[in-house]
This record gives structure tokens, C-alpha cells and sequence, in this order.
């Protein structure tokens, strides 16, 4: 497998390229580092330094021409300074800005870096056989800790994720990713792809194992909407509705075992549909490894708390929104007026990166967000069959719901450069070589 990532040197054209693909191979290592963000940061601003010398006057219009899914997301990270001038704190609204320059620097990149399609497909895979890697590490040592501790609590959650500097929900999406590429893999037909094969969905079912573990309830969510619209459109593609049912129904055993074998996980569903709140409640949140309190927050009221109070702080300015300088301190004073003291004390943020936008830029900014980053995109993909990435950006969709990715750094390094590499992929058997 190592030999098949590096014996590539009759694939790409051009020293500057071949150091590229390197480079990017470490960048997605350095997504695992521990408490190693400058490694990322640098490998970044390589890659991006790189990709700006390959350009040439005969590639350069084309590079442009085929990537404007990239120049969406580009335009719409130039939108957000826009907005800075719009905030009364701009200090703020800069280092929100300089947060978020992964947003501009890898899909410039990617958009100059002209690859054969065989060789985004390998780094898709390599992406892929890493997020693998470090989910037994991830899980190896939570087993470890409770082995030492005999807490069952550590085989769950933000422990599995613990020593990849990873929270549970971040993680999951990083591995539903892994999921979908390794999948899309088997799909393909080529000499090395088959002698694989069987590794592949060895890697498949164990990731789908740690989603259950991670306990993330929109990762899980997404992959059961994707699993249902799949399945759903193969029997009726080939008429096969017993075979179908009988593939469903082992699906649905097999995560009833994992319930019953691994209960903890469910704790993570309990009170989804206790809706009700009182703002002035300054107990904690209900966690996963404790008894349910429903005294205590869960994660639907929480949620629904802070949506209310994001609603109301963006209808002070609805068109253009506070400017992203003052969103932050914007809802801080509406948890106040609120008397929202949980909320206040942990600093939370909107949980939903459409209010967040919507705070920040205003329903203006909201309906171009969703048309760059979502409408358009999947459009694309859908005219040019380029269903893995499909898939990964209607991922993306879902998990926004809950999560505002964009203002987590783990998010943020790892988000435009899986966005970037999905434009990307396709079929091998189309690969021009």
C-alpha cells in the first residue's frame, strides 16, 4: 500500500508538482498531530506558496475556468472582510478573519494544482487509510484509559478523540468523510483498488463502529440520509426490493447489538425531544456518562435557547447583519438580557453556522453562503457525476445544523482542504493520462 502513495513519479509532470504531492500528503498527517497547529499552518502556507509557481500563462485561465466551485468559497471568505468593516470591533472581526484564512489559501491553492485524476484519487485514498490509522489510535487509548480507570466512559465520545486533539463531533465528520471515500474506492475497478478491496471494507465497517462510538448524533444522522437515499435508489434501479429489505434489516440488527453492547451511546439521544427551557436554569448540560437529570440542559433545549436569542440579535439587522466583529459580543448581550447564565458563562456560540452568518452578514450573506457553498457546488457535481463530492458538501450541510465549524481551528484546517479535494475526484476509468 505505501509503495502504491509513492511510486508516482510517472504520474505527475514537474518537480514543483511532485513536491506538492508530498506536501499534501503531510498536511493531511498534520491533521492528527497533537496540539500541533503551526505544523498545519506551515505545510499551508507551503502548499499555497507552491501551487502559486506552477501557475503559467498557458494554465492559468484554465485552472480558473474549471474550478469555480473553489471561487465560490473564495468570494464568499472575501464577503466576511467586507462584513469587517461593517463591525464597530474590528479588532475582533480581524482575528476572526485571520481564523478563517484556510477558507482562502487552500482552495486557491487547489484551484492552481493540476493533477491527473488518478492522483487526487490516491490522495483521497491516502486521506482516508489516515483517518483509519487514527481512529485505532484514538480508540486504542480510551480502551487503555479504562482498562486503568474501569470507567466505560473513556470507549465514548470526546474520549476517543482525546489524544488526536480532536472534539467528538469533529472527529466524526472527519471519519463519515473517510467513510464515503473508501466506499466510493470499492466502487472502482482498477488493478489496485481490487487487490485491496477487502481491506477497504474491513476499514469501512470498523469506521462506521467508531461514528457509533463518537456518538455524534449529526455524523450518524447525515450517514444514515446518504445510507437511506443510496439504498433506497439501487432497489429501484435494480428491482432487487427483497435483497434490499434483507440488507436493511441486517443494518438495523446490527445496531440494535451495538446498543445493547455499547448502551452509552444512546445516552447521547436522551431528552432530544425535551424542547422546554427556562433561561434562568444555571444547571450544567446532562452528560452522555451520568444518569439523565432533566433538570439539567440537554442538547435540543440548549440549542433551541441559543437559537432564540441568535434570532432575535438578527433581526436588529437583518439585511447585512452586525458585521462579523460584533456577532459574538452582540449574542453575549442578548444572553444577559436573557439572563441566559449558562450559556454566558460557557461562551457558547450559536451552535448552527447559519445563524451565525445570518448574525454576521445578514440574510444577504446567508442566501449567497448557501448558493456558493451548497446550491451551486452540488449542482455542479450533480451535471458532472462527480458523486463523492456530492456526498461530502451535502455532509457538510448537515453537520453546519448543529456546529459552527467555521470558528474551531480543527474545523477550519480540515474543511476547505476536504472541499477542495472533492472537486477534485472522479471516476478513474475517466483519467485522460
Amino acid at each position: 500500500m505505501s509503495n502504491y502513495f509513492s511510486s508516482v513519479k510517472h504520474e505527475i509532470t514537474g518537480k514543483t508538482n511532485l513536491v506538492l504531492y508530498y506536501i499534501l500528503l503531510a498536511y493531511i498527517l498534520s491533521l492528527f498531530l497533537k496540539d500541533a497547529p503551526v505544523v498545519s499552518n506551515i505545510l499551508m502556507s507551503v502548499i499555497f506558496v507552491l501551487s502559486l509557481a506552477a501557475i503559467s500563462k498557458e494554465n492559468f485561465r484554465d485552472s480558473i475556468r474549471k474550478n469555480k466551485v473553489l471561487l465560490g468559497i473564495i468570494f464568499f471568505f472575501l464577503l466576511q472582510i467586507l462584513s469587517l468593516f461593517l463591525s464597530e470591533d474590528k479588532k475582533e472581526g480581524a482575528a476572526l478573519i485571520l481564523r478563517r484564512l484556510p477558507l482562502f489559501l487552500l482552495p486557491a491553492s487547489f484551484i492552481f494544482i493540476n493533477f491527473p485524476k488518478k492522483i487526487w484519487n490516491k490522495i483521497a485514498l491516502f486521506y482516508a487509510v489516515t483517518t483509519t490509522l487514527a481512529s485505532v489510535i484514538g480508540f486504542t487509548y480510551g480502551a487503555y484509559s479504562y482498562f486503568i480507570s474501569k470507567d466505560s466512559g473513556f470507549l465514548y465520545n470526546d474520549n476517543i478523540s482525546l489524544i488526536l486533539s480532536k472534539q467528538a463531533v469533529y472527529f466524526a465528520f472527519y471519519v463519515s468523510v473517510a467513510i464515503v471515500i473508501f466506499a466510493e474506492q470499492l466502487n472502482q475497478h482498477s488493478e489496485h483498488i481490487i487487490k485491496y478491496r477487502p481491506y477497504f471494507l474491513s476499514a469501512v465497517i470498523w469506521l462506521l463502529f467508531i461514528v457509533f462510538m463518537l456518538a455524534s448524533r449529526s455524523a450518524m444522522l447525515s450517514l444514515l440520509f446518504i445510507f437511506f437515499c443510496y439504498v433506497s435508489f439501487q432497489i429501484v434501479r435494480k428491482k432487487k426490493y427483497l435483497e434490499g429489505m434483507l440488507f436493511v434489516l441486517c443494518i438495523v440488527v446490527g445496531v440494535v447489538i451495538l446498543s445493547k453492547l455499547f448502551p452509552k451511546t444512546l445516552n447521547r439521544f436522551q431528552g432530544t425531544t425535551e424542547t422546554n427551557f427556562q433561561y434562568e436554569n444555571k444547571n450544567v448540560e446532562n452528560h452522555f456518562n451520568a444518569a439523565y437529570d432533566s433538570s439539567k440542559w440537554n442538547g435540543t433545549n440548549t440549542r433551541i435557547a441559543i437559537w432564540e436569542c441568535a434570532v432575535e440579535v438578527w433581526e436588529t439587522n437583518p439585511i447585512t447583519g452586525t458585521g462579523i466583529g460584533d456577532r459574538t459580543g452582540d449574542l453575549n448581550k442578548k444572553y444577559q438580557e436573557k439572563k441566559f447564565w449558562y450559556a454566558l458563562h460557557t461562551n457558547k456560540n450559536t451552535h448552527n453556522q447559519y445563524l451565525d452568518i445570518l448574525i454576521s452578514m445578514g440574510i444577504t450573506g446567508l442566501v449567497l453562503f448557501i448558493i456558493l457553498f451548497f446550491i451551486y457546488p452540488i449542482y455542479t457535481f450533480i451535471k458532472e457525476k462527480q458523486i463523492l463530492a456530492m456526498i461530502i458538501f451535502v455532509m457538510l450541510a448537515i453537520s453546519l445544523v448543529t456546529e459552527n465549524m467555521f470558528d474551531r481551528y480543527q474545523g477550519l484546517i480540515f474543511i476547505p482542504f476536504i472541499l477542495s479535494l472533492a472537486t477534485k475526484i472522479a471516476d478513474e476509468k475517466e483519467d485522460p493520462i
